[in-house]
This record gives C-alpha cells, structure tokens and sequence, in this order.
C-alpha cells in the first residue's frame, strides 16, 4: 500500500471514528436520559393514577390464568426459562451453548393501601425490560436449567402507562423516552443500570473521538506533539461542550413534555391524591435541577412548563414531601462492578499512558538529536546516516535465500478451529551480523546485538496450516541509526555504535522523517485510548455514586486539556530527566577510568621510592596524584587538573626510565605508561560526548517550557571540560 495511500485511509478512519462517536453520544445520552426520566416520576399510589406514564408499587395477585413454569412446574404470573448444554470443543476447551430459552406472562392484578389496578404485560412481554430473580437452577448431567418468575403474593415495581378510561396498566407505546421495566428489586437498581450502560456508551464515544483526532492528525502528517495536544484540546472540548449542552436541552424538553402530560391527565377536576402526586412529581424535577448548569436550563423553562398545582394545603404538601425524601436516586448498587470497572479503566489508562509517553520521547529524541558525521562521532547516545558497508561474507536468510545483514524467520502452525484457533510458533530465528556504516566522512562499526530492527523486506508464504514469515536487511542499503557511541570492543582506540543498558537502539531502513512520523502516531493512538479508558473510569464511578448528568460531560471536557497539560509535562521533565543522566553517565565514565589509571599510584609509589632522592619533580608528582583521588562530584576543571596531573607523571616517569635502564623491565611501570597511553585518546572522546550531553542539556532547560519545570525540581546547570 502507498504512502499517500495509508494517509487517506487514515483520514477516513479518523472521519468514521468521530461520526460513529457522534452516534454513540446519542445512544448514551438516550441511555442516561431515560435514568434520568425515571428520576423525575414519584411512586404514584393506584387511587391517583390518571392517563400517561406512571411508576407504581405494590403486590401482586392473578387475574385470570395463571402460566405453569416449564422446569419446576410451579405456578407463575411471569416466567423467563433457559436450557443450556454443557460439551467439549475440537480442541477440549469446555463450552456452553443454549438449546432452549423464551419468556411468557399473563395478566395480572396490582395492590398497594390505596385500591387495585389491572396489569397486562400480554402486548408487550418481550419488550419489557423484566429485571427478576432467578428462582430456580438445576444441573443434570450436560443440561442446566434455569428460571426466573414472578408469583402472586410477591412485591414489584412497574414502570409503564396508564390506558385512559380502561384503567390498565401497559407497556406498549411510552412516550418521554421511558423504559417499560417490571422488576422485584426497585426502579432505582433499574435506573442505575441505565446509567451503567450510559456510562460505558459514552465511554465508548468518548474514546472513538480522541482516536478519531488522532487518525486525523495522523493522516494530515501532523507530528509535532504540541500541535497534537493542542488540536486535541480545543476538538476535545469543543466536542464534548456542544454534545452537553445540546443533550442537556433534549432532556429538559423530555422532562417538560412529562409533566405535561401528568398535568394534562388529571385535569379538569383532579383529586387531592392526583394533586399531590403532581407536586411530588414538580419537587422531583426540582431537585434534580439544583446542579449548575441544570438549573439554568430549569430555570427558563419553570414558568411555563412546571407550574405548581393549586389547591394544595400544607398537609398535602407534607406528604408529598415526605414522598420524595424516601425516594433515593438512581445508582448502580453493584459496589465490586464499579470498583472494578472504575479501577481497570484507571490502571489501564495509566499503562497505556505510560507506553505512549515511551514512545512520544522517543520520538522527541529522534527530532531533538542532531545527526553525526561517523567521524565526528561523540561519546554518548549518537544519530547517525549513512550507508551499510559489509566487508566480510554476508548472512544468507533461510526462506528466500538473500544476502543480508540482519534476518528474522518466523514458521507457525495454525492449531484449532473456530474462534479457538491460534497460530502456534514452531521455530524462530533472528541473526545479525556486525558491519560498517559509511556517509561522506567515513565508516563507523555497528554492533547490531539487542537492537530493534526495521526491515526492509518482507515476505509471507502460506502451505496448508503452516505460515511461513521473513523479514531482512540486504546490504548497501540506506540506513538511520540511533544508539549509544561507546569505547569499540575490537579496537579500544575508536567508538561504535552498540547496546547500552536503559539507552534506544534503532536500526532503521526508513528515513528519519517517517519514523519520527511513526513514532508520533503510535504515541499519538495510545495516548487518545488511554484519555478514553480515564474518561471510562471517570464516569463509571459517577454512575455507581448516582451522580452522572449530562452536565458531566462539560467536566470531562475539562478534564481533557487537564490530562493533556500534565502529559506535557511528564514529558519535558522526562526529557530533561534523561538529559541530566546523560551527563552524569558520561561524567562516571570518564571518572572510572581515572579511577582505573589512579589505583595504580601507591603501588607505583613504592617501586620509585630508591629512585626519588635526587628526583624532586618525580617525588612532587607523585605526592600531589596520590593525594588527588578523582570523585564523581567533582566539577570538571577538577577532574581536568586530575588528568593533567596524571600525564605530568607519565611523562617524568618515561624520562626516568630511560635515566634508570633497570625500571624497563617494571610490569608496574610498563603497565601504568600502557593504560596512560591507552585511555588518552579515549579520554578525549568521554569529554568530547560529555560536553555535547551539557551542552544540549544547558539549551533545554533554559528554553520554555522547561525553564518553569528547571526552576520548580531544582534543575541546575552543568559546567564544560575544557577542549
């Protein structure tokens, strides 16, 4: 697939990611507002119900036919049954599968202190949603059965509509965006599973639009990861205020087209009961607008669309009051589901945060690191392109047969069927060998150990079940490398590229450009799930404390450029954080090996003390290495004076031996003029990476933003070695 291709094709995702987000706020806000609608409707007593929508309560009794439940055989008003087979699948797995289910109900008779009311749940059954116990379960052999009923004599909560004139409670036809809901538990366990699944719909919603942004960014070439936080924020935002405050507004509407229609019921002649039960519904509607920005959108409509019913006396008022403090709101009451939901959503929110920060600084680094001449080649994590040189006989990769440097072979086996099938590794091969890298200058070594590869070929074959896989590096290829510059293991004269414990090794055949693209998005993606899995989390634990409003999705839209300005930074202080580590590991290496050269010093001492009579510069020098020991605190002009004074004392030495023929033969003396020898030139190239390291660490944190994050953690400047 093209480049420009890939680009387009991740617009369009990114385009069906926001409208189906915009789908699933709809279908949330529906959700939620049906939960909310619930809320606003009082437990209305039978001897005050007129036409409409009503929630009621009382116990049940037959009317007619009563149902025989198909497993136990007991009497039933309702019964819901299943019939479920117990087997092995082809691969052993143990599985379940349903050979029998269905539901029936029959009319029946409600009653609470006030009367009695006819039920029929016949129009509708398998629309209602029956929120019931399981009355019976029993395992014979391979089959499981399970029921779950309403009998006569137990108590219930009906959500439905009153049929004017008949008097019979329905469950067809509820206006206002109710539920027809039957349940033995309450309408409340009820609502907060509606807004459970509210929650995880806009959850859903949520995350599609931060992919959504993101696959945008992605397909438009954006990589710059300030222009991502901020398209982010301002989209984000935007987005998430637009879908509040225009779902806020449907849900005011529903709430005053319900109290119409309770107010229209019961005119022209209501009763005292009827009245009350109006004023009980106006205190619930009340109490549900007392958040900000609820209130507002209440405010403007109360006038004229809840006006308080007349003719009510202050006993009335009492009751009606006492009515609704005994009425709890909606939540979802299953405690262990919403500390799971909310925790899992947070711990992976932070995990997935975390590997998309890994990736975004790898990906500033890529940006930030400025790409070095192979002879210019500094001590430290070095960027380097060029050409692969291959001097020696080339690998030979298994499945295709190519020369290459590096190959990796993957042979699996497709095991299983169905949706239990897998793909099984059968044997695995990566190899790489060393080589060198040319650019205009000259050749560097590269050690390709323990470093990540990106390949430029590949190739798939397929034989039955089996799946073979391949993928290599050909020689003379274009390459982009980033990794550590250390002392070259064949040749401690020189650096090479090679592994380093907690530093990036990448070998690379795309450009620079397009793998800082890639990184970005892939840092990009993780950090848009893992806003999602936050906002999750978020709004499941609202729902399980009752308190979820469409007003809650103006605070999750404050909370996206909260999140995002602390990812920011995280991230800066991460980069300077890695900066300051740099320095101080290129600072111990130097220090160790002086450290080495020091050691040496008394030992060497001793062997000089019969020639040190007449030798007052020899004695001099030595006296002033011995008692100048290299520490790691010191700042560098110390540690240069510790290196000078050391080649001073090399230096009287070689004059001392030539003036004393029997200290040739010193393995002492030979091996401090060899390790003095030796390590000067490496020496040389520890300072030089030392000061690009404090160099680039000095410029950041006196560049904003990170001159705020160098003064608040105490970030201090890094003195130079003099070159």
């Amino acid at each position: 697939m093209g480049y420009w291709l890939k680009r387009l094709l991740t617009v369009v995702l990114g385009a069906i990611s926001l409208i189906l987000a915009t789908l699933c706020f709809n279908w949330g806000f529906t959700t939620l507002s049906e939960s909310r609608q619930m809320e606003r409707l009082p437990m209305t007593p039978v001897n005050a119900l007129a036409g409409g929508p009503y929630a009621v309560s009382g116990t049940i009794q037959r009317d007619g036919n009563v149902l025989t439940a198909p497993y136990s055989k007991q009497p039933a008003l309702y019964v819901r049954y299943l019939l479920e087979e117990e087997y092995h699948d082809s691969d052993g797995d143990l599985r379940t599968r349903t050979l029998d289910s269905g539901q029936r109900s029959t009319r029946f008779r409600l009653s609470d202190n006030s009367g009695t009311l006819a039920v029929n749940p016949t129009l509708s059954t398998s629309s209602i949603d029956w929120a019931v116990s399981r009355t019976y379960r029993k395992r014979q052999g391979d089959l499981i059965y399970s029921e779950w009923t309403l009998s006569e004599g137990q108590t219930v909560e009906l959500l439905g509509r009153v049929q004017p004139g008949s008097r019979t409670f329905v469950f067809n036809n509820l206006d206002v965006n109710l539920p027809p809901i039957v349940t033995d538990s309450s309408l409340q366990a009820a609502g907060g599973r509606s807004l459970l699944r509210a929650a995880l719909i806009i959850s859903l919603a949520a995350g599609l639009v931060s992919l959504g942004v993101a696959l945008l960014l992605i397909g438009l070439g954006v990589h710059r990861f300030i222009l991502y936080v901020s398209a982010m924020t301002l989209i984000m935002t935007a987005y998430f205020w637009g879908q509040g405050v225009y779902q806020l507004e449907r849900d005011w509407q529903r709430a005053a087209s319900l109290y119409q229609m309770r107010l229209t019921a019961i005119d022209p002649e209501p009763t005292l009961e009827q009245r009350t039960d109006l004023l009980a519904m106006q205190l619930l509607i009340t109490r549900g607008a007392q958040p900000w920005p609820d209130r507002l959108f209440f405010e403007r409509l109360a006038g004229d669309y809840f006006p308080t019913p007349e003719g009510i006396d202050p006993q009335a008022r009492q009751i009606a009051v006492n009515q609704i403090a005994l009425q709890p709101s909606n939540r979802f009451d299953n405690t262990w589901v919403a500390i799971l939901g909310g925790s899992g959503g947070a711990l992976l929110s932070i995990l997935l945060l975390w590997l998309g920060v890994r990736r975004i600084k790898l990906k500033r680094m890529i940006e930030h690191l400025p790409t070095t001449a192979t002879t210019g080649l500094s001590y430290g994590l070095s960027e380097l392109k060029g050409t692969i040189d291959l001097n020696t006989e080339p690998l030979t990769s298994k499945l295709t047969g190519n020369p290459c440097i590096a190959f990796h072979y993957l042979e699996q086996e497709k095991r299983g069927s169905g949706k239990k099938s897998r793909w099984v590794t059968l044997e695995e091969i990566d190899q790489r060998i060393p080589f060198e890298l040319k650019d205009e200058t000259g050749n560097t070594w590269i050690y390709p150990e323990k470093a990540t590869l990106h390949y430029a070929e590949k190739t798939t074959n397929r034989q039955g079940r089996r799946r073979f896989t391949e993928s290599w590096i050909p020689p003379d290829d274009e390459l982009y490398c980033l990794g550590f510059a250390g002392l070259d293991i064949a040749r401690p004269d020189r650096l090479a590229l090679q592994h380093e414990e907690d530093q990036p090794f990448i070998l690379s055949t795309l450009d620079e450009q397009k793998l800082i693209q890639r990184k970005g998005a892939q840092g990009f993606l993780l950090t848009s799930v893992s806003l999602g899995f936050l906002l999750g989390a978020m709004l499941v634990l609202l729902a399980y404390t009752g308190s979820l409003t469409p007003a809650d999705l103006l605070l999750a839209a404050l909370l996206t450029p909260v999140f995002l300005f602390l990812y920011t930074m995280i991230l800066h202080y991460n980069d300077i954080i890695f900066l300051r580590n740099r320095c101080d590991k290129a600072k111990a290496d130097i220090q160790t090996v002086l450290q080495r050269r020091f050691d040496l010093i008394p030992r060497l001492n001793q062997v000089l003390q019969g020639y040190l009579q007449h030798e007052q510069a020899l004695q001099t020098a030595l006296t002033e290495a011995r008692t100048a020991s290299p520490r790691l605190d010191d700042h560098p002009e110390q540690i240069d004076r510790h290196s000078s004074q050391l080649r001073t004392l090399g230096k009287l030495i070689s004059a001392r031996v030539e003036a004393y023929p029997e200290l040739k033969g010193n393995s002492l003396i030979t091996e401090f003029m060899e390790q003095l020898e030796a390590t000067e030139n490496y020496l040389s190239l520890l300072r030089n990476g030392y000061n690009d390291a404090v160099e680039l660490y000095n410029t950041r944190i006196q560049s904003f933003p990170d001159v705020i994050l160098a003064k608040v953690f105490g970030f201090k400047g890094k003195g130079l070695f003099e070159t």
